[in-house]
């Protein structure tokens, strides 16, 4: 591994001796309300239209290297986007800047993609890996930074709606609204959305409402002072284990118990286990969410600085209700449980310092984070249904501080060749709270990167990385580590990727291009997070010595006529190292990591009025280690999640200047698929939208 890193350590130097703009190679999609083809011109940027998409993961699904998997269509928050095999806690997610990555361990750690809605979207970069120290600990696959739409001085304001169903789903619903102004030294940029779905899945019917606005003052000597808040509230309703057995060998784990739904694996509420955790029939949960952002940016002669403050509520209002399945002295729909869930209350800062010299481009920053939530309060349960267990919430039990401080340089030796050199330092620590018995953490590190950029010709660049980037074990992985089946007797290490990466871009033409990249993955002592895996349904935390994650895509877009067309092809494996909860050794694989993914689309402009565009998805099998308590007795299970093919098509009538309408469908050919094991996906949906900007 580390003879690796020093290898590609040694084509950087030696390349640099040979002879060569630059900047990390960011993946920038460019999100229009309508298209301009302008736009997609750029030499790294993609231009996609908001239109039908809801949430950040309907684009996503189509890029290279970046892998989605849901268990319902908008309806879930669970863990949904991996980049190059690595997902969750190793991506981190920014919105303007400032991280929305959840405290986790009231329920998990998290991306809640609820919470960004694609109304006021401007920009989505995707860094993939972690060769960029400006981003650290939970940033070791890659980073996703959604930027929203800047006020100008003309007024900007559009209204969408769209509607869809398909044979088990009888809506699919989706409003949202956009305002964006600056007058004299004052601009504003806000929006509002609201979506609704029935249920697909047993019980998981879904309500989303989202506003949010961005307030922008001109200060003096070039200054910005901005305020940012944003408000979610989403209602959804825990999916209901619809199999007869739980046991994958027993032959009622094929039937149904409803027969109005699919067959489907359902969820635990968390956290807690018992009766009164098992999802009932209209079970939900009523979750707000509130960002609070408050920024400023000023030159200062050479320098340019940048400051943010943001803090983070959420809380959850959480119902379960009886079943006779659960507990066949009751009927179904009586309350058994009512209690509050104060599920985030982190908060954070960061300064950012730039200066620009004649061949130097110098940042540094520092960055404080503090992770945490509040207490959970039960209002009502049913001890009886709880087979005479106890349960009473408890206040917050551990609370996470990081500190950050990073330098990076882009070093240009002339005008092809630069040089990017970079350090970070962080410092995490994890304490017990309110006499909690969670165990105490504290870990730092030191992540180093080294990369070159070359400009081969005004058509054609070239980037290599590499680095070692460390990330420490999260909240929730500290939890399960010292209270879940190990007990903390082990020690849990932090991981550290030693990597290299390598893109070539080239320019064909104004209208084409092609982008070549590879990557090679060496992460020693991988955090292994394993649900419910012995009969007392506890989990397992652990280090796995070695994961190697390898691979590479190919991507090409661009523009004949009238006729906008992309292909690209990602191939991609891993092999992990020695499992202590895997003694079969049933597989040397992550789990979710498809090792063939296609993806093929192309936007047809008839006229002036009239176009219609297809996206074609392929991937291939995928393999998911799963844990089944049988008889007292736990054990594991290999599944395949088998390879599907997804064919989309819409067709759009531009009716006047200003309004749009559309006809689409997805899963055009009824494919029957799951992109998450025990949870199969809708068939054909078809809808409408209509568009209004002016």
């Amino acid at each position: 591994m580390k003879k690796q890193l020093l290898a590609g350590v040694f084509i950087i130097v030696t390349s640099v001796l040979l002879n060569a703009e630059v900047a990390i190679d960011i993946g920038e999609i460019v999100v229009v309300d309508k298209k301009d083809d302008s736009l997609s011109k750029t030499f790294t940027s993609k231009t996609v239209e908001k239109g039908k998409n809801i949430y950040v993961p309907d684009i996503l699904q189509y890029e290279p290297e970046v892998d989605v998997k849901r268990r319902s269509v908008i309806s879930d928050n669970a863990d949904m986007i991996s980049i190059r095999g690595l997902s969750g806690s190793r991506i981190l997610l920014n919105l303007n800047g400032r991280s929305l990555n959840a405290a986790g361990v009231v329920g998990g750690y998290y991306n809640d993609w609820s919470t960004i809605p694609m109304d006021n979207i401007e920009k989505i970069q995707i860094i993939k890996g972690g060769s960029d120290v400006k981003y650290g600990n939970n940033a070791l696959g890659g980073v996703i930074n959604i930027i929203t739409k800047k006020p100008t001085e003309k007024l900007e304001t559009g209204l969408f709606s769209s509607y869809g169903f398909a044979k088990d789903i009888d809506y699919i619903e989706n409003f949202r609204a956009y305002s964006s102004y600056k007058k004299g030294i004052f601009g504003y940029s806000i929006s509002g959305s609201y979506s609704k779905s029935d249920e697909f899945l047993w019980n998981n019917d879904y309500e989303a409402k989202n506003i949010s606005g961005n307030f922008y003052f001109d200060m003096p000597y070039d200054g910005e002072l901005s305020i940012g808040t944003q408000y979610t509230n989403t209602k959804r309703g825990f999916i209901i284990n619809n199999r007869k057995s739980t046991n994958p060998t027993d032959p009622l784990f094929y039937q149904k118990i409803n027969p109005d739904y699919p067959l489907a694996s359902g969820e635990i509420i968390a956290p807690g286990w018992g009766n009164i955790f098992q999802p009932g029939p209209g079970s939900y949960w009523d979750k707000e969410k509130t960002y609070l952002d408050l920024g400023y940016k000023q030159p200062i002669g050479d320098y340019f600085a940048e400051f943010k403050i943001y803090k983070n509520i959420e809380n959850r209002f959480e119902k379960n209700y009886s079943s006779h399945l659960t507990s066949n002295t009751y009927t179904d729909g009586i309350l058994v449980l009512n209690r509050k869930v104060e599920s985030d209350r982190s908060w954070g800062s960061y300064l950012n310092i730039k200066r620009e010299l004649e061949k130097h481009n110098l940042e540094t920053g520092f960055e404080y984070k503090y992770l945490g939530y509040g207490d959970i309060k039960a209002f009502y349960y049913d001890k009886t249904y709880n087979n005479n267990v106890t349960y009473t919430g408890g206040p917050q039990s551990q609370e996470g501080n990081v500190y950050a401080l990073y330098i990076k340089d882009e070093y240009k030796l002339n005008d092809n060749l630069s040089i990017l050199p970079g350090l970070r330092y962080d410092y995490y620590k994890v304490n017990p709270l309110n006499g909690s018995t969670v165990k105490k953490l504290d870990d730092s590190y030191l992540s180093k990167s080294l990369s070159l950029s070359y400009k081969l010709s005004d058509k054609t660049k070239f980037l290599l990385s590499g680095y070692i980037k460390s990330r420490t074990p999260q909240m929730p992985e500290v939890y399960w580590w010292s209270q879940g089946l190990t007990g903390g007797t082990n020690d849990l290490k932090s991981e550290k990727n030693n990597a290299i990466e390598f893109s070539l871009s080239h320019k064909f033409s104004e209208e084409q291009k092609i982008t070549l990249s590879a990557f090679n993955y060496n992460i020693d002592d991988y955090i292994m997070f394993r649900f419910g895996i012995n009969p007392g349904n506890k989990r397992a935390v652990y280090n796995i010595d070695n994961v190697h994650i390898y691979g590479g895509s190919l991507d090409y877009r661009g523009r004949y006529n009238k006729i906008n067309y992309y292909a690209n092809i990602t191939i991609q494996k891993s092999k992990k190292g020695y499992d202590m909860y895997d003694q079969a050794k049933l597989t040397n694989e992550l789990d979710y990591m498809p090792k063939f993914k296609l993806n093929l689309g192309a936007e047809w402009e008839l006229n002036e009025k009239n176009s219609f565009s297809f996206n074609w998805r392929f991937v291939d099998n995928q393999k998911s280690l799963e844990n089944y308590l049988n008889f007292a007795t736990s054990y594991f299970v290999l599944y395949t999640i088998k390879s599907y093919n997804l064919f989309d098509f819409e067709y759009k009538f531009k009716y006047s200047k200003n309004l749009d309408f559309s006809l689409y469908a997805q899963n055009l050919f009824n494919e029957s698929y799951s992109e998450r094991f025990g949870y199969p996906m809708p068939g054909r949906v078809i809808g409408v939208t209509g568009k209004l900007n002016f």
